[in-house]
């Protein structure tokens, strides 16, 4: 399946197109399942200099607005069903900027997933990721654009214990194959070691973790769907499972 589930919109303020607009672009581009995941604090318009009476206040605003977008895009995902699969995703930070973490009470188990960046830096407010993945709640909780393997061997943990634990609670490996002007044109080198390391993608396989493909895109005129299809297509031909 040619898939991408890591999309931004103008919801997460560093994007720009309407959902509508992205959800067309894939159709034309030949997305079979297209994944919105705008950011969590870009959703809430939790923006800096916002101020809330209180906790309960906050909780409820954030709860408020999520039920907005995943509505939006749960009425464009209807639209479109006959040309195209659409998820609703969020996108969830690890690290905190004073206005961007998931606040204790706030439910985004509606969501189709969620996808956790930046738990691997420092200053990271997560210390067990499979623990936020359950806190979450979603069907399905994806780790983007990060080097797993090089995580795993600083932190001295077992990678094929920790793939096998991904594989039983649902968590997916994003293979996140951005290069647009957002990002500067960096490529990730994690996703090019990926496809010439022949002993990492049997220990993928062995444990049955699934693993994703996303473009990470913020701005239509930057997409290049050739990366997202080539990828998709690499990990069909290595027999390696994809979140479906």
């Amino acid at each position: 399946m040619i898939q991408d589930l890591h999309s931004h919109t103008y919801y997460s303020y560093c994007g720009k197109d309407s959902p509508e607009a992205v959800i067309q672009n894939a159709i034309k581009n030949g997305i079979e399942l297209m994944g919105i995941s705008d950011h969590y604090y870009g959703v809430v318009m939790n923006r800096p200099g916002v101020t809330y009476d209180s906790d309960e206040h906050r909780v409820i605003t954030h709860t408020n607005a999520l039920k907005r977008y995943f509505e939006h895009m749960k009425t464009l995902a209807e639209k479109y069903k006959d040309y195209i699969e659409v998820w609703c995703g969020i996108e969830i930070t690890a690290v905190d900027k004073g206005f961007t973490l998931l606040p204790d009470g706030v439910d985004v188990s509606m969501f189709d997933y969620c996808l956790i960046e930046n738990f691997q830096l420092q200053g990271s407010v997560i210390d067990d990721v499979f623990a936020f993945a359950a806190r979450c709640g979603c069907e399905r909780t994806g780790l983007a654009h990060m080097d797993l393997p090089a995580f795993i061997l600083s932190k001295g943990l077992d990678m094929n214990e920790f793939f096998k634990k991904m594989n039983e609670q649902n968590v997916f490996w994003e293979l996140n194959v951005n290069y647009d002007s957002k990002h500067n044109y960096r490529e990730h080198q994690y996703v090019k070691d990926f496809f010439k390391n022949g002993a990492l993608i049997d220990a993928v396989k062995k444990s049955g973790m699934k693993m994703s493909v996303g473009f990470d895109g913020h701005l239509l005129e930057d997409y290049d769907a050739d990366r997202v299809i080539t990828a998709c297509h690499k990990l069909e031909e290595l027999s390696v499972p994809m979140i479906k």
